[in-house]
């Protein structure tokens, strides 16, 4: 009777799934550091942020350089004409 109990429970959990290797956790993406100092002081300040982060920051900035390099550009355009009196 012992043997067929331990051959019983053998098959048992022969016979179970086995649990499933838990998955890796992604690697948290590596800090960059940088250095910014506001306008007007001459305190600076370290921020940390990850290669896509910072991407995102640089994009956003070189947007805000172009329009404002378009409305300047765009300005002296329109006052031009309305001296001529067209």
């Amino acid at each position: 009777m012992m043997l067929t109990t331990l051959l019983f429970t053998a098959a048992l959990q022969a016979a179970a799934p086995q649990a499933a290797p838990a998955p890796e956790k992604p690697k948290p993406e590596k800090k960059i550091c940088r250095r910014d100092s506001a306008t007007g002081s001459i305190m600076t300040m370290r921020t940390c942020r990850t290669q896509t982060e910072w991407s995102q920051v640089d994009a956003a900035a070189a947007d805000v350089t172009a329009e404002a390099l378009r409305q300047r550009a765009n300005a002296g355009t329109s006052m031009t004409s309305s001296r001529n009196g067209d």
